[in-house]
């Protein structure tokens, strides 16, 4: 939750839009600017700064129209847009006061679900004399590079006496180590860059296993796909679910763990907000399906929140507003740095929806 850190930095009010941006339509950019009329007529009955609105427009106006079904989320305060973002879908299931919010807030806990399915990772096409690296960083953003080894010779032949032939031989894998070696060295590093989550393999079967043993800690990236005979979007969306469904096993197991042993974890919005007050969680489990769960009271810092006024007034604190529960919890979680991990109701039965793996033991 790191990165969203510079917005909260912000003091507010903030306008947050929820936008359309699907360019299937005959007259692409003319439906979006319908849409986002629509949107920004819901803004303005919640009493949004002129300035923030023309701010969100002007990125509207520059945005160019793309075929297939996508969207935008777009927060603005001060006159700046200071969060702009793509969706993966449409955010056509939110209710309109969803897409449209003005508070001492952004409302974010809809982008954070969506954007949970942007998972970056690298496919490389490994082949004896180098390999076709892409870079996905989310939907329709990716990035192809040539790796280009040593080209000749890469190929062993039979002709020649057995000496020289296995001479030539053994100079023919030393080629393919280097090669190898090289197009490790550029998948590690183009991994690190793009904070890749994953990294798929395809291509030369005895060239992709010199490559994977030379990746070092990147090898825990490695992930064999289902079929390879898919489209790069199906593979896309494999490759994020298989990445979702490790990363909230883990953390699941680890709360069970904890919780079994009275330590390090907590459940239920009144355990887990005062958590969030001291700053112990680490990563936070929500199930809610309902965004809002309720309002909290908030004041001026990230770790002010409560559901009574007393718990921040006895601090010191001073209340700015109320917001919806899911608002308060992202900044507090932006805060701290902390880890968010939207999962299935069914994968774990947490009290109200929401618990904790903690940083220490709670009190």
């Amino acid at each position: 939750m790191g990165p969203l850190q510079h917005v909260y930095q912000r003091p507010g009010p903030f306008v947050t839009a929820y936008l359309d941006t699907s360019g299937d339509a005959e007259d692409a950019a003319k439906a979006i600017e319908l849409r986002w009329r629509a949107v920004r007529e819901g803004l303005q009955e919640q009493g949004a700064d002129d300035a923030d609105l023309t701010a969100i427009e002007e990125h509207v106006r520059e945005h160019r129209a793309q075929t297939g079904q996508r969207g935008q989320v777009l927060v603005a305060e001060g006159g700046e847009v200071v969060l702009q973002d793509e969706l993966p879908a449409p955010p056509t299931d939110l209710p309109a006061e969803e897409q449209a919010y003005v508070g001492p807030l952004p409302h974010l806990m809809p982008y954070l679900r969506r954007c949970m399915t942007k998972v970056p990772f690298l496919i490389a096409d490994v082949e004896h004399t180098g390999a076709d690296l892409t870079l996905v960083r989310g939907p329709g953003e990716t990035d192809e590079i040539r790796v280009d080894g040593e080209q000749h010779p890469v190929h062993k032949t039979r002709s020649g006496d057995e000496e020289n032939h296995q001479r030539f031989h053994m100079a023919v894998e030393e080629r393919w180590k280097r090669n190898a070696e090289a197009t490790a060295g550029e998948i590690t590093e183009r991994a690190r860059k793009i904070g890749a989550q994953a990294v798929v393999l395809t291509g030369e079967d005895q060239q992709r296993s010199l490559v994977h043993a030379l990746l070092g800690d990147a090898q825990d990236l490695v992930v064999e796909p289902q079929s390879r005979q898919v489209s790069r979007e199906e593979l896309r969306q494999e490759i994020t679910r298989a990445v979702h469904a490790a990363q909230i096993s883990e953390v699941v197991e680890e709360f069970r763990r904890e919780a079994g042993r009275g330590g390090r974890a907590v459940e239920g919005w009144q355990d887990t907000v005062e958590a969030l007050r001291r700053g112990q969680v680490r990563t936070l489990l929500w199930t809610t399906d309902d965004d809002h769960a309720g309002d909290l009271h908030i004041g001026a810092g990230p770790m002010e929140l409560a559901a009574d006024e007393r718990s921040i007034k006895e601090t010191g604190g001073e209340i700015i507003g109320d917001v919806p529960a899911s608002a308060a919890v992202v900044r507090a979680l932006a805060g701290a740095d902390a880890g968010l991990v939207i999962t299935d109701p069914d994968a774990v039965d947490l009290t109200g929806g929401i618990g904790a793996v903690l940083r220490y033991r709670a009190a």
